[in-house]
């Protein structure tokens, strides 16, 4: 498991290291970095993986400067420069990212000014950035929501606009068009900066920020250990056990651990506004 960027104390990024997890040997170590290392510090930042090569996009400092947008080998530890922060989408931090066999997804997020709404695709085939259409008005700017790729079709789950949102968004690249996508069931309640991973056509969910801090990012918030799962041609949420403490700002991906698919998440923000370190793998048996 890779790690990169991030904060212990609010708004103060940590390093420019890549940390690795091994999890037959359960050590932490520092791969090496060589080539175009990113300029700065980030928090914020995202990362997707395809085979061995992990994405790395956007995040900030704590004077609120932006890295652009850089690929790592992990086979020659190698760091790639691959669009200056002026050269590809708006520069952005607490955005979203995910991936498919050749494309990079970028949703949302909040730049110097606003919040944002678009999707971009970075194809490593063409190596060029596309904008997607956007929808308009039927979905708001947000940072901190869920972006999975499902089947083909890129769902947007949730976010924060200011308030906690609880609504799902489906862009099918074919017809390239956008629909707001009405769930039922066993429905989570609004939230974001939740951990995210995708299983067959099920998108699963675990805990999130429900209700933002007075103090906006300098504090906790009120923070959720919920898991749930929804199926994508259902439509329908269905809540699982809880396995960990409330938490939010987590990082997280799909992972294969023991024979099973399923989320794998590290770290993120307590209600007492430390930071954890442990890691948690939920496990499904067939998708």
């Amino acid at each position: 498991m890779y790690s990169f960027g991030g904060e212990l104390t609010p708004n103060f990024s940590i390093d420019k290291d890549m940390y690795v997890f091994d999890f037959n040997t359960r050590a932490w170590s520092i791969a090496p970095q060589n080539g175009d290392v990113p300029e700065l510090a980030c928090l914020g930042v995202c990362m997707v993986a395809i085979e061995t090569t992990l994405y790395v996009f956007g995040g900030r400092d704590s004077n609120r400067d932006y890295n652009g947008f850089h690929s790592y080998d992990t086979v020659k530890s190698e760091w790639k420069l691959i669009t200056p922060v002026d050269k590809g989408p708006t520069p952005r931090s607490f955005f979203s990212m995910a991936a498919d066999d050749e494309n990079v997804y970028v949703f949302g997020g909040v730049s110097k000014t606003v919040r944002l709404n678009t999707l971009h695709a970075y194809n490593i085939v063409d190596q060029k950035w596309t904008e997607l259409p956007n929808p308009g008005d039927s979905r708001v700017p947000r940072g901190g929501a869920g972006l999975a790729v499902v089947q083909g079709k890129i769902w947007v789950v949730y976010g924060f606009c200011g308030d906690e949102m609880d609504d799902v968004h489906c862009f099918d690249p074919v017809e390239s068009n956008w629909t707001k996508v009405e769930t039922s069931g066993e429905k989570p309640w609004a939230r974001s900066v939740f951990a995210l991973a995708v299983v067959g056509k099920y998108i699963i969910i675990s805990g999130g920020e429900i209700e933002m801090d007075p103090q906006a990012h300098l504090g906790p918030g009120k923070l959720d250990s919920g898991a749930f799962v929804l199926d994508t041609e259902s439509l329908l949420w269905e809540k699982l056990e809880e396995g960990h403490s409330p938490r939010g700002w987590c990082a997280s991906t799909t992972a294969s651990l023991d024979a099973k698919q399923g989320l794998l998440m590290y770290g993120g923000k307590s209600p007492t506004n430390g930071r954890y370190d442990d890691i948690f793998f939920y496990g499904v048996d067939s998708a």
